[in-house]
């Protein structure tokens, strides 16, 4: 069941879901609007593209998709996994066919790391030394090679086959990875002789590989075919390491190969992603709008290349993005570009003179609009693409189209009114269609829960808590750093305690996720949610976990203060009690030193979220 959960959740924006019932506002890099669970005339209720979760600082809701689809329709789990399955497009299987199918997953991704790991190690081996000489001809380095992971395939019919079978992955699991084929004489590899690109998910799972053959006959390049783990459809090469410059720099860059992506990365444009190819799907569209709204796209600037970013620029814009097209030199692509000496500078030039959609569209086909024998063909090509988009989107631009075409401007809007008539009308699957619904009916979910957790007194002591186990949550390496007894008796949360002790102690975020949904546990999702806004709101990140910590414990110290200066005073105090209090006392007064000395608690949420 995890991974048909990962999946729709891989599949379902949170803002685009949530913005179907909510009216949403960007806000830095999340979302903010009214609350759908309480009343409300301020918005308190945070969305986050980034991490996929959903809080509002009012009446403390929170969770994910599914949280957000019971609570908002008062269905059970397994009723919100099947509608969000059929709006994710997910058949779900029977019990028995989840677990095996999950199971075979598991075995491919392991098969796909290890031949991952066997090409790193046969491109810096012996063997590997035509592959170094050509990466060095394209001015990759050894570093270079590395940080993208890059491999060699051997010219041999079976030696990553036979690797992997010394590794116990049967035949089976290797041609299901897509890494080896059946023929007549047995079982052969895929990629052999090429120089390999490995293809990873947004969260940096390897899930396919490209391949550039160097000698002999074949294909150029040689992909590994759509299975279980890998959809091309909703993949982008380096979205991975991309998508925090993505998100800083409000802007993704998009070009068509392995070698124009890497180059881009190299040379400091580290929010480049690559489509492989010059169809884009919705699903690439969708994945892109997580991040941003701003996309330039850099194909080649060859014809077929100017054609294939027209096709996906209208994709792109009737998904919301503002998308530009960069225009390079005749015979470069943005690798070539790129690789020159000013190759820098010279391309932040060309984004800068980058165009939008409507006058791009129109500055292509000027020869076009002139030539007689094309002219009604090339009109026709802009009027249809301009239709396809919302008025205001093109408002600013009729002007300059008119005059390209050679008439007024009320008479191109005609033209365009005419085509937008006569397309289909599709419904918004984002808005609601019962308005009286969704004003009367989800403020009346109940919010019984089966751990409500004990509430404490202090919210800013709550909110460092599930700052805490979001940050517990996002970083595997801080959950081996400390032991429940480092953490446990600080906490004043009953549930995000739960939560920080079952991370220390070795279960995963799966692991409880699956758990949790077993049980109907629906407090902990919001924990999690809540720490997740916190953690954004204050710009926490892992390396500010100890300090986070260091906060409670210093808040646990003035609650257990407080709670015995009265026994201390009436001279009720035990004498453990009164070292407790001694020692609360020396911890408060040397974190009141420590801010004194840093000038102020940087670790403290923001009031504004």
């Amino acid at each position: 069941m995890s991974d048909d959960i990962n999946e729709i959740k891989s599949r379902i924006d949170i803002v685009d879901l949530i913005g179907g019932y909510v009216k949403l506002k960007r806000a830095g890099k999340n979302f903010l609007g009214l609350c759908p669970f309480h009343s409300e005339k301020t918005p308190s209720f945070n969305v986050s593209p980034d991490r996929q979760t959903f809080h509002c600082f009012g009446c403390g809701k929170g969770g994910d998709i599914f949280s957000f689809v019971m609570e908002t329709e008062g269905l059970g789990f397994r009723e919100a996994l099947s509608a969000l399955a059929e709006r994710a497009g997910v058949t779900l299987g029977s019990p028995g066919e989840v677990a095996a199918a999950a199971s075979a997953k598991k075995d491919i991704r392991g098969a796909l790391e290890a031949a991952r790991d066997f090409f790193r190690s046969s491109l810096e081996g012996p063997g590997g030394e035509a592959a170094r000489a050509y990466l060095a001809r394209r001015n990759i380095a050894p570093q270079d090679a590395s940080r993208f992971s890059l491999g060699w395939s051997p010219p041999s019919w079976d030696a990553l086959s036979k690797y992997l079978s010394s590794k116990g992955f049967d035949n089976k699991t290797v041609i299901g990875a897509g890494l080896a084929a059946q023929g007549e004489r047995g079982v052969y590899d895929r990629f052999r002789g090429r120089v390999i690109f490995p293809v990873n998910d947004e969260n940096g799972r390897v899930i396919a590989f490209g391949g550039r053959l160097l000698d002999g006959d074949g294909a150029k390049y040689v992909n590994s075919p759509e299975g279980p783990l890998y959809n091309k459809r909703r993949t982008l090469y380096l979205m991975d390491c991309a998508k925090r410059s993505v998100r800083e720099r409000k802007r993704a860059i998009l070009v068509e190969g392995y070698m124009d992506a890497i180059r881009a990365h190299m040379r400091g444009f580290t929010e480049t992603v690559a489509s492989l190819g010059t169809s884009l799907t919705e699903e690439q569209a969708a994945l892109i709008k997580r991040f941003t709204d701003l996309c330039y796209i850099s194909y080649d600037a060859d014809g077929a290349g100017q054609s294939a970013s027209i096709r996906g620029m209208y994709l792109l814009e009737r998904h919301g993005l503002d998308v530009r097209v960069v225009t390079l030199p005749k015979n470069l692509d943005p690798d070539d570009f790129l690789s020159r000496e000013d190759g820098e500078r010279a391309f932040e030039a060309a984004l800068k003179k980058a165009l939008p959609l409507p006058l791009y569209h129109a500055h292509i086909r000027r020869r076009d609009l002139r030539a007689p024998g094309a002219a009604r063909g090339a009109r026709e090509e802009i009027l249809s693409g301009l239709a396809s988009l919302p008025p205001l989107d093109i408002a600013g631009y009729i002007p300059g189209i008119a005059g390209e075409f050679g008439i007024l401007e009320h008479e191109l809007q005609s033209e365009i009114s005419a085509r937008r008539s006569l397309r289909p009308l599709h419904a918004n699957p984002k808005k609601n269609e019962n308005p009286d619904v969704f004003e009367e009916g989800i403020r009346g979910v109940s919010s019984v829960y089966i751990n409500e957790g004990k509430k404490p007194r202090d919210k800013k002591g709550l909110d460092l808590e599930c700052a805490f186990c979001s940050l517990l949550w996002r970083d595997e390496r801080l959950r081996s750093k400390w032991e429940c007894g480092d953490i446990v008796p600080y906490f004043s949360d009953e549930a995000a305690s739960g939560i920080a002790a079952a991370l220390v102690s070795g279960d995963t975020p799966e692991e409880l996720e699956s758990r949790w949904r077993a049980m109907g546990e629906r407090l902990c999702f919001e924990r999690i949610a809540q720490g997740d806004a916190v953690a954004a709101a204050a710009g926490l990140s892992s390396e500010f976990a100890e300090k986070v910590l260091d906060d409670i414990r210093t808040r646990a110290a003035r609650r257990r203060y407080e709670e015995l200066k009265p026994l201390v005073i009436r001279g009720e105090a035990s004498p453990q009690e009164t070292a407790d209090y001694l020692e609360a006392a020396k911890k408060l007064k040397s974190a009141g030193a420590a801010r004194t000395r840093q000038g102020a608690n940087t670790l403290e949420p923001r009031e504004n979220f």
